[in-house]
């Protein structure tokens, strides 16, 4: 008597016959399990895990694998080199699986989700890492071959390789799809944040498997061979992710470039039943509501290695579409998800009463199911295992004598949180359905297979168009039919997304570090920078912060100007203490509107100034703190031309105003200890001056009037050689408390090639309630290098040349407010853009005349 069953475990018998066979003996070898998750209905244990390959591995014992749908996998070291300067860049080739794959479409850095910036590929690293870009610059690149490749890696072969680690030019990997993870090493983090990364940075890779044939696509189906097989359009489309197609490769065998890799080895085509395979890739790819809108019913993804059993990876896809997978007369066919229409009907007349029946109209204890348990791969909890909603039937634990007997089934092809509910609930209604019945019918339901639904209405059992499954079929040598059927109601497969969905919390990724730091006291103000004698010479900016915090080291200060993103002051360290304040060093100009933040430095995580964290514990930028500098201008003390340089004393670069003003006795000492740093102890020891002083003063109340004259002489080292220098300051004071008038004359005379002769004349007045003084002043200066010019320089509010006392008044040249004014100008020449009259404007640049009224 030939049986045929559904089969869940032995799958790739031809088929099973089992002489004497009767109908309570059927019904042992049939049942429900055609499925993991039908399976732990019955309490059966489960077979390995699978999926989700989350550590990298390395060596040559890894298994090959192949990539199945929407996966996700850490792949096998295959190379590692560090290279450039002092092994700052680090390269690692992962392979991911042994079969071309469609796409690589995400990656996870120490397991947290990160994204590829595929517009922004490095010609030669690849992709950047969007998570490991700071503050403009990228650490860690990642570029991907999908195992098409048809020539070694050019970057691999040629930056990379090394005679210690050589990576040849024949290390293409045809087949093997692979990435490159290139990685530099961080820079310190000033700040105190965590580094991007310590080492190599772990990465899983996330991706679109393999192509696979879909024949729901092929419009020759029905036909034999290669021709079918080798259609491009039916191969890479969404029948990628569906477990019907999956089952149906792993059947015909699985191959690249002509070798056979996993799967049967031997099928032949005709073998697998083409209209329910069709069928049942059609009812997966069916939408229906998931948690982010319309979703196809059932999909699959993970990585299989081939060292799995064939019926165990068909098995994981059976659970990831509740299917059943029948073997008929060594033809293979597919249900999936709820029953299909019924082949055939019948009544209680057509049951031979002669012969022996069963009937199960509830299961056992040890058989009853009233909750359900699942876990599955969460992608967004790193792909690693979840644990679903479990659930749960009070109603039935009530009926159960108030006991929970749960089933648990490990969903590991399912990465989807919604299509793991359907499944739990559609399982588990199906579950419920406990009626069982095996009994004889005549020769004409012989046409009947296991897997087809047949409609039964019967009197005795109270049933009208009842729908149930068949499980098995025996063959009688008298050409009666053995059948084992359990009912089915389409009604078990109903989803409700709003009701019968229960809300999933995932985890968070990131690993949680020291609560930020914020900075405390902030303030900014206008400070100023005085000289050894008090006097204001700089605008600066002083900085306060909150004193006596544990653990900082320092604090950094940023500067920019009002309206620029780029900091033109960066302190990069301010000490930290007693004061709790600092006046910044910076060069800044007068009366401008700048903007200052600040952070501290030390072991915790610190905040900008402008910074702050929102609920979700992101970091905010806001503004930062304004403050306008004091208008402090550069004054007579600060007018220099050219290098301020003692070593070159004389030079046409020193700044005047500060000459005129200034002690000869303090360069003269500076010389002498330039030449003894440079250590030129018989230059040093070669410094004469002689001087010589007048002075007289007279003082009544608030009233003083001085007079001071100074001439001194001196040989001193300049430029590794001896100088004479020569110079006669004649000063008068006159002083009303804290008014102060003044009139220098000043001559300096210097041999040598930088020396230089230069007189000065200076009159100044600097009023007691101001910071500011009033001045004029001429300045001779005559270099003794030919390559400088000789110069003359006058400072005044107004310049005035006259021939006589009667011009002053009649036709005086006078220099004003940046404008020479003269009655009249004798000129052979003139170079010009504009000339502009009362009357005319010409501009010779363009030719452009123009007359009006005179």
């Amino acid at each position: 008597m030939p049986v045929f069953t559904a089969i869940g475990s032995a799958i790739f018998g031809a088929g099973t016959f089992l002489a004497g066979l009767t109908a309570a003996g059927l019904q042992v070898v049939t049942g429900i399990a055609f499925s993991a998750i039908g399976k732990a209905m019955q309490g059966e244990p489960q077979p390995a895990k699978f999926g989700v390959q989350v550590q990298l591995q390395g060596g040559d014992d890894v298994p090959r694998s192949i990539n199945f749908g929407w996966n996700c996998t850490a792949g096998s070291l295959v190379y590692h080199s560090p290279w450039a300067a002092g092994g700052v860049m680090s390269t690692h080739v992962m392979a991911i699986g042994d079969i071309p794959i469609r796409e690589l479409v995400g990656v996870e850095i120490d397991g947290v989700p990160d994204t590829l910036l595929k517009g922004e590929a490095h010609p030669q690293y690849g992709w950047p890492v969007a998570g490991f870009r700071k503050d403009g610059r990228d650490h860690l690149w990642i570029k991907f071959y999908d195992g098409t490749q048809t020539a070694a890696d050019s970057f691999l072969t040629t930056y990379v390789s090394s005679p210690s680690r050589p990576y040849g030019a024949d290390r293409i990997g045809y087949g093997v799809p692979y990435a490159i993870v290139t990685a530099m090493a961080p820079e310190r983090n000033d700040d105190g944040s965590k580094p991007l990364f310590q080492g190599k940075p772990a990465v899983k890779f996330i991706t679109y498997g393999a192509r696979w044939y879909d024949p729901s696509r092929d419009s020759t189906v029905g036909g034999v061979g290669a021709q079918r097989w080798n259609n491009p359009a039916t191969w890479g489309g969404d029948g990628d992710f569906l477990p019907p197609v999956h089952i149906y490769n792993v059947l015909r065998g699985i191959r690249f470039n002509g070798q056979w890799l996993y799967g049967l080895q031997a099928m032949h085509p005709a073998r697998i039943d083409d209209a329910t395979f069709i069928a049942a890739i059609n009812r997966a790819r069916a939408l229906v509501d998931g948690p982010s809108g319309p979703e196809a019913t059932f999909r699959a993804g993970g990585e299989l290695q081939v060292g799995a059993q064939v019926n165990v990876s068909i098995e994981a896809f059976l659970t990831a579409c509740n299917g059943r997978l029948v073997e008929v007369g060594g033809t293979y066919k597919l249900y999936v998800g709820e029953p299909g229409a019924p082949v055939m009907a019948f009544t209680d007349g057509d049951i031979l009463s002669t012969e022996e029946q069963t009937f199960s109209p509830f299961l056992s204890l040890a058989d009853t199911v009233n909750g359900v348990a699942a876990s599955y791969p969460n992608p967004a909890e790193g792909w690693n295992v979840k644990t679903a909603p479990p659930l749960l039937r009070p109603d039935l634990e009530a009926l159960d004598g108030n006991r929970r007997l749960m089933a648990s089934v490990s969903l590991d092809v399912v990465p989807y949180k919604g299509q793991v509910q359907r499944l739990m609930k559609w399982a588990l209604s199906e579950a419920l359905r406990a009626r069982r019945h095996t009994f004889v019918l005549g020769p004409e339901f012989r046409v009947i297979e296991p897997g087809d639904v047949v409609r039964w209405t019967s009197a005795r059992n109270g049933y009208v168009d009842k729908l149930f499954r068949v499980d098995g079929v025996i063959y009688k040598a008298n050409l009666d039919v053995i059948v084992d059927l359990t009912e089915v109601d389409p009604s078990d497969y109903d989803w409700d997304q709003d009701e019968d969905f229960r809300p999933v919390t995932d985890g968070v990724l990131n690993l949680a570090g020291p609560i930020p730091m914020p900075m405390s006291g902030w303030e900014v103000l206008p400070a100023r920078i005085n000289d050894d004698q008090g006097r204001p010479r700089r605008p600066s900016i002083q900085v306060r912060y909150a004193s006596g915090l544990a653990a900082v080291n320092a604090v950094r200060v940023q500067v920019r100007v009002f309206g620029e993103t780029v900091p033109m002051f960066d302190s990069d360290s301010q000490p930290y203490g007693d004061p709790w304040r600092n006046v910044l060093t910076g060069t800044f100009t007068a009366d401008t509107l700048y903007e200052v933040r600040g952070i501290l430095l030390g072991p915790a995580r610190p905040l900008w100034s402008n910074q702050t964290m929102d609920v979700d514990g992101n970091v905010v930028d806001g503004p930062w703190l304004q403050v306008r500098t004091e208008d402090i201008k550069l004054g007579p003390l600060d007018v220099v031309y050219g290098d301020l340089n003692l070593d070159e004393l004389g030079q046409q670069a020193k700044g005047l105003l500060e000459w005129i003003g200034g002690n000869i006795r303090d360069l003269i000492d500076q010389a002498q200890a330039q030449a003894m740093l440079t250590g030129d102890q018989e230059l040093a020891n070669a410094v004469q001056f002689d001087e010589m002083r007048r002075s007289l003063s007279t003082v009544a109340g608030n009233l003083s009037a001085s007079f001071e004259e100074t001439i001194t002489t001196a040989i001193i080292p300049m430029n590794g050689q001896l100088v004479a220098v020569a110079d006669a300051l004649t000063q008068l004071s006159a002083a009303d408390g804290d008014d102060l008038n003044t009139a220098r004359w000043r001559m300096t005379a210097t041999s040598g090639p930088s020396g230089s002769s230069t007189i000065g004349i200076e009159t100044r007045f600097n009023p007691a309630d101001s910071d500011d003084f009033r001045m004029a002043g001429s300045y001779w200066v005559t270099p003794n290098n030919p390559d400088d010019p000789t110069r003359r320089i006058e400072i005044a509010d107004q310049f005035i040349i006259a021939s006589s006392l009667e011009d002053i008044t009649f036709q005086p040249f006078v220099f004003e407010d940046g404008e020479a004014k003269m009655m009249a100008a004798r000129i052979d020449r003139i170079t010009a853009g504009l000339l502009e009259g009362p009357a005319t404007t010409i501009n010779l640049t363009t030719g452009f005349f123009s007359f009006g009224a005179p």
